[in-house]
């Protein structure tokens, strides 16, 4: 029989084993201790349980595209990826931060002129930085969780668009993936400001 759970009781005289409504106790001079017994069964359910729960991925009600997401955050700049932090082990391309430089605040009110991002590192509801998204020296678009210079790069909405000359580029969820769309950069500025 497997011991599972042990609690502290009255304390008793002898050393026994004494049966209580199908457990054990174990009586000594300082404790009684109930050891229940599991099934192996009940056992593995436990364990599946509480690995499940730690192994679900991320999820949030995707807020929209980033004019929708733009509303709903106080702090809109334009900046440019000035160089990326420590890469996550493993991974290839993916880096835990990154540093902007901050050219234009389009909403809001923000006071520094560089500031930092940290992504996903594999455990955390946020996007991932790699150097396909935000290479060294791109210019973008990005919504801002607060006016403060450590900054999660948000998921749940579209929080960055690519600057591309006069245009923007961005991407949408379309069915199972993604599709990309352009904008007017001066246009679109207008609009959130």
């Amino acid at each position: 029989m497997s011991p599972y759970l042990f609690q502290k009781a009255q304390k008793a005289r002898q050393h026994t084993f004494a049966p209580d409504q199908g457990r054990y106790v174990l009586r000594d001079g300082e404790y009684s201790v109930r050891i229940l017994s599991l099934s192996m069964k009940g056992g593995l359910v436990v364990v599946a349980t509480l690995f499940a729960s730690a192994s679900f991925a991320c999820t949030c009600i995707f807020s929209g595209a980033f004019e929708v997401f733009a509303e709903q955050h106080p702090v809109i700049v334009r900046g440019k990826v000035l160089q990326h932090g420590e890469r996550i082990p493993n991974n290839s391309g993916y880096f835990k931060t990154m540093t902007i430089v901050v050219s234009d605040t389009l909403k809001g009110s923000f006071p520094y002129s560089t500031f930092e991002f940290y992504g996903d590192t594999g455990m955390s509801c946020l996007r991932y930085i790699t150097l396909d998204d935000y290479p060294v020296g791109s210019e973008h678009l990005f919504i801002l969780a607060s006016d403060e210079s450590l900054q999660p790069l948000m998921v749940c909405g579209e929080s960055s668009l690519l600057i591309n000359g006069d245009t923007v580029q961005g991407r949408v969820r379309d069915g199972g993936g993604y599709g990309t769309y352009e904008l007017n950069l001066g246009e679109l500025m207008e609009r959130v400001r």
